[in-house]
């Protein structure tokens, strides 16, 4: 398994049985966590990191969500991983400054929500209407 290849990673019912094995050895999920992670699947290398409790690897995809302005990837490496509500509004708020940024506006809404950013979130939120005004038109 160590010489596995983007084009051999599992599919969605080998995935399934791997990680809900009775007793997955923590080694193999993070192996394939990192596959999923070299390949750009993001959401399934969270998947087994969160698995094998690997906090290197959700640390990876924390930066990652950040630099992204990915919030569903960031809500699920950081509220899975245990981390407080309150001790992430900071980063939350990073999360939408970049969504803000790379015009991910409900990335954005998302993010500012979780922050309490009423403000921030208020122009995210006119932002994605004008995006769906315009699309309308």
């Amino acid at each position: 398994m160590e010489t596995m290849k983007k084009d051999t990673l599992p599919n969605s019912f080998q995935k399934r049985k791997i990680l809900f094995d009775k007793k997955p050895l923590p080694e193999q999920l993070i192996t394939y966590g990192e596959c999923f992670l070299e390949a750009g699947h993001l959401h399934e290398a969270a998947e087994f990191f969160l698995k094998a409790s690997h906090k290197e690897g959700l640390n990876r995809l924390k930066g990652l969500a950040k630099e992204q302005g990915d919030s569903f990837l960031f809500e699920v490496v950081t509220r899975k991983a245990g981390s407080a509500a309150g001790d992430l509004k900071q980063e939350w708020e990073e999360v939408g400054n970049t969504a803000m940024g790379l015009k991910k506006y409900s990335h954005a809404l998302r993010a500012f929500t979780r922050a309490e950013n009423e403000s921030a979130k208020k122009q995210a939120q006119e932002a994605l209407e004008e995006v769906f005004t315009l699309e309308q038109t």
